[in-house]
C-alpha cells in the first residue's frame, strides 16, 4: 500500500521581541504569501491529506492554517504533539511511526533541523536545509507507518518558494 509522507517547514518568522518565548513567534506578515502559494501549489498537485500531525508553536499552527485552508483540510482535526517542537529526528519518527495504519496521507508540519534531518532518513539525494516553507514529498510503500531510516522511498517532491515562485 502507498503512504505519502509530506514534511513541511513552518514559514518564515518574526525576530523574538524582548522577552518573548520562542515558542509563541509569529509568522512574518510579509511572508505568508509563501504558505498560501506552497499550499496553493500542493493543491495544483493533487495533494489530499487524511491527517496533519503540527508542532505546537504558534508559527507552525498559522502555517498550517494555510495549508488547511488550501487544501481544504478542517483545521480542527489537526493533531498538535510537543515533541515536534525542539526535540530531536528520533522523536520526529516516533511521532510519524505512531500514526494509524488508515492513514494514507500524512503531513507534518515542523521545524529545523528536525525536519531536514528526518527527510534525510528517506531521502537518497541529501537535503542540505530546508528552508521556510519548504516541502519534502516521500512516498513508501508500506503496510503501516512502521518506517526506519533508509526504509526505501521516492522523492516525488522537493519544492521551496524560491523554486516554484521565485520568492524567498
Amino acid at each position: 500500500m502507498k503512504r505519502e509522507l509530506i514534511l513541511i517547514r513552518h514559514t518564515k518568522t518574526n525576530q523574538a521581541e524582548l522577552g518573548q518565548r520562542d515558542f509563541d513567534r509569529a509568522l512574518k506578515k510579509d511572508r505568508t504569501d509563501d504558505a498560501r502559494n506552497m499550499a496553493n501549489h500542493l493543491k495544483e498537485l493533487g495533494l489530499q491529506p487524511d491527517l496533519i500531525l503540527c508542532s505546537p508553536a504558534l508559527r507552525t499552527k498559522q502555517t498550517a492554517e494555510f495549508f488547511c485552508e488550501k487544501l481544504k483540510y478542517d483545521f480542527n482535526k489537526i493533531l498538535y504533539d510537543m515533541r515536534l517542537y525542539e526535540s530531536s529526528v528520533e522523536d520526529y519518527m516516533e511521532v510519524v511511526q505512531e500514526t494509524n495504519k488508515k492513514i494514507e496521507t500524512l503531513i507534518v508540519v515542523g521545524h529545523n533541523p528536525c525536519i531536514t534531518q528526518l527527510a534525510n532518513q528517506f531521502s537518497k539525494k541529501e537535503i542540505d536545509f530546508m528552508p521556510t516553507t519548504a516541502v519534502v514529498w516521500l512516498e513508501f510503500e508500506n503496510d503501516d507507518w512502521e518506517i526506519h531510516p533508509r526504509t526505501p522511498c521516492q522523492l516525488k517532491q522537493f519544492l521551496t518558494p524560491k523554486t516554484i515562485y521565485g520568492s524567498g
